[in-house]
């Protein structure tokens, strides 16, 4: 039994020493455990330390960025509405967002009031609906653009806005809507209005001052062409010494009156910029031959020799615009004379510089007369000015000259200069560019015309002019040369002798009262005459260039200005009537059984270019017509279809190619034109303006084509026959 009960014991000792062996264990596994809880707390703790310390570090930034960003906006509001710069903000329809306060004060509504508003509705007027509408499509594709709109206040003022307008986008970069920046333009709206009206004031009063130029030099020159026309003729007649005497003065003295009036229309036509450089191609050296040839008979009473010196390495003609070269030399050889009693005046020329076709040449007038004080060396180019008192009191003059000639030097781009010394003689040059022409300059006779190169019983003259003294002066001059003139007195008389009977030349005063001479040559070229192609020219005393372009583009074939010498009518006599000879003109049957007949173009076309084209081959001329009325005037047809595409490089291959075609029948104006249309559309210009130009194309062609479908048929006829 003890036994027994000593193994029970013993047993359950055995398993209560397992028993606290395994509690034990897990004691220790405990406190281990516990350990690394612990530290995973610790750990945790400090990384939600960390946690917190960030997130406080983010909060800190987002609330300085957001205040960055609120102080950022708040300057750039004040900073625009300092500018006065009105914001608005437009969703995609246009209906407003936000308008900020300056546009408020702009407009004079308060941003609850607009907000929810369509702005098309509240501030555009309908006819600026297609401005709005066009930027409202570029805003929608990104775009941003600047333009001006009228706009209307909330009382109903307009007022004008320059605006700046961009797309809003949102956080994905979607367009959400726009933002105006408007900047009220009224004040300089309103002064840009008030300068045009000024503008077209003083415009006005130029064209008023142009009108009143013109009247004044009609007025002057017509009597003084008379005094001094009769001062020609009547050296022609048997004087005493006295009488001679008393003449030399009275031509002297409306030989300068003439002068001063021609410097100061030239300076007013200089100062009102009328007056334009027109290159074309020249012969310089005849030019300065010519000039050589006319001084030379100024200097017979003076024991003064004219020389001219041309650098070796001119040969061909130039281009440029010789009548200005023509008056600068006149000007300066003039004065030349004008102050040397003996000695020599000469014009020397040099090239100065050669580059491709682009040559500088360099004039030289020289003299040996009683010179320029060098301290007035700096002021004679100036308006006005002369040397001394004395100088003008001897010599005369306006102190224009020097002026008009060196802004004509300065209009061609060049320069001039002066050096001189007192009773050594004096040395103007100037400088002007000219182009180099490729062609050797024709040698022609430089003499000067002094007799008829025509025969004068055998033609017929008409001279219209209302001015009793110029018919006379006009009337005494062609029977002196052995012609017999039919004289009107005014335009309406001269359309009817023009009907009845055939004439080879006319001489056409333009200003006549009751019917003048544009409206005589007008109805002289436009109707059935046996005078339509009879040369007319222009007799006037307008010093404007208007006038000559007016003549021309009228059917006026040449352009004689008065007062004029006998040797500028004879000139122009012979240069017409010479060419008359040559060809089928109005002069009496026996010479025209005596000449060959030749075809003559109409002269509403350019006859020179025609004539020069084809060289009197005239089935050449004919097949061209043909093919221009066949081929080419279909193709303005086509033109016009392609201007209303709009495609710009589509147009210019278009006029490019029809354009050589219009100068093949003599319409070279429309030539231009194309070259124009081709030029603008090379530029991408504005379509409306290319469409301008081609409808005055169009109603040109329309007056044209008549006239060339009859010189068609002329040319087959006279082929023919």
């Amino acid at each position: 039994m003890n036994a027994k009960q000593n193994n029970a014991n013993l047993g359950m000792e055995k398993k209560l020493a397992a028993l606290q062996r395994r509690l034990e264990r897990e004691r220790q596994a405990r406190k281990q455990a516990e350990s690394i809880l612990e530290e995973k707390a610790l750990e945790l703790y400090r990384t939600n330390e960390e946690l917190r310390h960030l997130n406080e570090n983010l909060e800190r930034q987002v609330q300085a960025r957001s205040k960055a960003l609120m102080d950022s906006e708040l300057r750039y509001k004040r900073i625009i509405e300092s500018m006065e710069l009105g914001l608005m903000e437009v969703d995609n329809d246009g209906i407003i967002i936000r308008a900020y306060d300056w546009f408020c004060d702009m407009t004079g509504y308060t941003s609850e009031e607009l907000v929810g508003q369509k702005a098309n509705e509240v501030f555009i007027a309908e006819d600026q609906l297609s401005t709005i509408q066009f930027q409202d499509e570029n805003r929608k594709r990104g775009q941003a653009g600047v333009y001006e709109l009228q706009i209307k206040k909330k009382d109903g003022t307009p007022i004008w806005v320059l605006i700046s307008g961009a797309p809003l986008y949102d956080a994905d970069n979607n367009i959400i809507g726009s933002v105006g920046v408007h900047y009220d333009i009224t004040a300089q709206k309103n002064l840009q209005n008030e300068l045009i009206k000024a503008r077209q004031i003083a415009e006005q009063a130029q064209q008023a001052e142009k009108q009143f130029l013109a009247n004044m030099s009609h007025e002057i020159r017509t009597p003084l062409n008379a005094v001094i026309g009769m001062t020609h003729l009547l050296f022609d007649t048997k004087l005493s010494p006295k009488q001679k005497e008393f003449l030399s003065i009275l031509k002297s003295s409306a030989d300068l009156l003439k002068g001063l009036i021609n410097d100061i229309l030239d300076f007013s036509k200089i100062e009102s910029g009328q007056m334009e450089v027109a290159p074309r191609e020249f012969d310089l050296i005849g030019l300065l031959k010519s000039l050589e040839k006319t001084f030379q008979l100024k200097v017979e009473k003076k024991a003064v020799e004219v020389e001219t010196q041309i650098d070796p390495r001119i040969q061909n003609m130039f281009v440029g615009d010789d009548l200005m070269l023509n008056q600068i030399l006149f000007n300066l050889v003039g004065n030349a004379i004008k102050f040397t009693n003996d000695g020599s005046v000469g014009v020397r020329v040099k090239v100065l510089k050669e580059e491709n076709d682009d040559r500088l040449l360099q004039f030289e007038v020289f003299d040996t007369g009683i010179g320029i004080p060098a301290e007035k060396l700096k002021v004679i180019f100036e308006d006005f000015k002369q040397v001394s008192k004395e100088i003008k009191l001897k010599y005369g003059g306006t102190g224009l000259g020097l002026a008009i000639t060196r802004r004509l030097i300065e209009m061609q781009g060049g320069t001039i200069w002066v050096e001189s010394e007192i009773n050594q003689g004096t040395t103007f040059s100037f400088t002007i560019p000219y182009k180099d022409a490729g062609r050797a300059a024709i040698i022609k006779n430089d003499k000067l015309p002094d007799q008829l190169t025509f025969s004068p019983k055998a033609c017929k003259v008409l001279v219209a002019e209302d001015n009793m003294m110029n018919r006379k002066y006009i009337g005494t001059l062609l029977k002196k040369w052995e012609i017999k003139p039919e004289m009107a007195h005014d335009g309406q008389e001269a359309i009817e002798l023009a009907k009845k009977q055939p004439f080879d030349i006319i001489f056409m005063d333009i200003q006549m009262p009751e019917v003048d001479g544009y409206e005589a040559t007008i109805a002289i070229r436009n109707t059935q005459n046996i005078n339509q192609n009879t040369p007319i020219i222009a007799l006037t005393a307008s010093a404007l260039t208007r006038e000559k372009d007016k003549a021309f583009s009228l059917g006026m074939n040449d352009f004689l200005p008065k007062p004029f010498a006998p040797i500028e009518l004879l000139r122009c006599l012979n240069t017409h009537l010479s060419q008359n000879n040559e060809k089928e003109t109005n002069c009496t049957e026996t010479q025209q059984n005596n000449m060959e007949e030749v075809f003559t173009f109409n002269p509403k076309l350019d006859i020179d270019y025609l004539n020069d084209c084809y060289e009197g081959d005239l089935e050449y001329a004919s097949d061209m017509f043909n093919i221009f009325l066949d081929f080419t005037l279909p193709e303005i047809e086509e033109l016009e279809k392609t201007i209303a595409t709009k495609d710009h490089d589509s147009i210019r291959k278009a006029a490019h190619k029809m354009k050589p075609a219009f100068a093949m029948v003599g319409l070279t104006h429309i030539t231009d034109n194309m070259a124009n249309i081709e030029q603008m559309a090379k530029e991408s210009a504005d379509i409306s303006s290319i469409e301008h130009i081609f409808k005055e194309t169009k109603k040109e062609l329309n007056i044209f084509v008549p006239i060339l479908q009859h010189e068609l048929e002329k040319m087959k006829r006279f082929i023919e026959n």
